[in-house]
């Protein structure tokens, strides 16, 4: 029965092109942080978003208390409503929704319950991110207390991070306790070179991966090719957590919902494996 539903799945995958992409990270609105400067480059992102396969977006600008890159929720909800009648005016299939990509700080709580901070379309998830050179002590209590307070904590591109935190264990630990973890498309491609690659192969062969992401900021920092990204993702931890981490979850947190954990690929890339040989002898 395994077998047989591997085998049907796999099918239904080389035909996956058709699908469409839940972008949940993505600097695609103009004027807030580093990614388009006006609203003619917003719309060049949005438009080569969409050819690469890209259906829906989460606007995520970045978000750090305190500093330049601070923009309102106000700010957001507009632009992301310019931007979306524009999309409509050019009859594009593309979705735009707010959120932000918030960096850690002391008082992130504090904008949380100030609702100065932006869920992912207003669900219980949060993107935030953290420092890429160390691991702040006051790390794992925030997190929790995001937690606390009703919120599902999900990990900005933890691979591009120094390797402190793979070697302690800590993203492990954080994982189990129902922090969720998300890897840009370009690391798996070694876009941001051999360190962040090998820390992205080392997180989906683990099994810590919950979303698969662009992070785009501009033409020159896009999603580079989707079969691309998919056929190495399944290469690495089977074809049914590449449908987890690229389509199923990025939607459930657009709906609001309980994404997937990975489930175990070990037999999934040895049937796979199998399947792709009788396929090149046919």
């Amino acid at each position: 029965m395994y077998k047989q539903y591997n085998i049907i799945n796999t099918r239904i995958w080389l035909n996956r092109g058709l699908v469409l992409m839940v972008d949940i990270h993505c600097h695609v609105l103009y004027g807030l942080d580093d990614g388009p400067e006006d609203p003619d480059q917003s719309m060049k992102l949005l438009r080569e978003l969409e050819k690469k396969g890209v259906e829906k977006i989460i606007a995520t600008p970045h978000y750090i208390s305190g500093e330049e890159y601070s923009p309102t929720c106000e700010e957001i909800r507009e632009k992301v409503r310019i931007l979306q009648e524009e999309i409509d005016k050019e009859n594009l299939k593309l979705q735009i929704y707010t959120g932000m990509e918030v960096y850690a700080s002391h008082d992130t709580i504090e904008k949380i319950k100030n609702n100065e901070i932006l869920s992912l379309n207003d669900s219980r998830y949060i993107l935030i991110e953290f420092p890429f050179e160390l691991i702040p002590k006051y790390m794992t209590d925030l997190l929790f207390a995001m937690q606390l307070e009703g919120f599902t904590p999900i990990i900005a591109h933890p691979e591009r991070y120094c390797s402190d935190y793979i070697k302690s264990k800590l993203l492990k630990e954080l994982v189990d306790k129902g922090v969720l973890l998300q890897i840009n498309s370009e690391s798996i491609i070694g876009t941001y070179g051999k360190r962040a690659k090998k820390a992205a192969y080392h997180l989906l062969k683990a099994g810590m991966v919950h979303f698969v992401a662009t992070d785009s900021h501009s033409l020159n920092k896009i999603f580079s090719d989707k079969q691309l990204i998919e056929k190495k993702i399944s290469d690495i931890c089977g074809i049914e957590n590449a449908e987890r981490i690229m389509y199923i979850n990025p939607q459930r947190v657009l709906e609001n919902e309980d994404v997937l954990a990975m489930c175990d690929f070990k037999k999934q890339l040895f049937f796979t494996g199998i399947f792709r040989k009788l396929s090149i002898k046919m």
